[in-house]
C-alpha cells in the first residue's frame, strides 16, 4: 500500500476494515451526483458534491484517471482519488494539490485503484481536513 510521504495526505482506512467482514459499500462514505444535472449528458459525469465532517457540501469536478496532467498542473484545490466498483464510488486518497504530489498521480492511481480524481478547487487546508474526516475515517 502507499505510504504518503506529506503529513496532510490522507488514505482511505476502509481498505483495510474490508478484511475484517466488512464490505467496501457498508463502510464506504456517500457523495452524489448533482441533482441539477440530472438531464444533461454531457455535465452529469463531470461533477460530483460530497459533504465534509462539518455538514459542508464541496463540489467538485470529475477527471478520469487517464486526466493526471490536468489534474497535476492545478495548483489551488483538494484532490480525491475516487476508485469506482460497481455503482458504488469510494475516495481512497485526499491531499492537497499544492503538495506536489502530482507528479506522482499515475503511480497513486494504479496502487490504490483510482478510476477519476475529484477536485474541489480554491480549497485550503481546512477544507481537506473537513473533508479527510468525513470520507477516510
Amino acid at each position: 500500500m502507499y505510504q504518503p510521504r506529506y503529513p496532510s495526505f490522507s488514505i482511505s482506512r476502509s481498505v483495510s476494515r474490508s478484511a475484517f467482514g466488512q464490505t467496501l459499500e457498508d463502510s464506504a462514505p456517500r457523495g452524489q451526483a448533482l441533482q441539477s444535472l440530472a438531464e444533461t449528458d454531457s455535465l452529469r459525469s463531470r461533477f460530483f458534491s460530497w459533504r465534509g465532517a462539518s455538514g459542508r457540501r464541496y463540489v467538485c469536478s470529475v477527471f478520469q484517471s487517464g486526466e493526471d496532467s490536468f489534474v497535476a498542473d492545478v495548483t489551488n484545490g483538494v484532490v480525491i482519488g475516487v476508485a469506482r466498483e460497481g455503482a458504488t464510488t469510494r475516495p481512497v486518497c485526499v491531499f492537497l494539490a499544492q503538495e506536489r504530489a502530482g507528479r506522482r498521480l499515475r503511480e497513486i492511481a494504479r496502487e490504490l485503484g483510482v478510476a477519476e480524481w475529484h477536485v474541489h478547487f480554491c480549497a485550503d487546508a481546512a477544507s481537506l481536513r473537513d473533508l479527510s474526516a468525513s470520507l477516510l475515517n
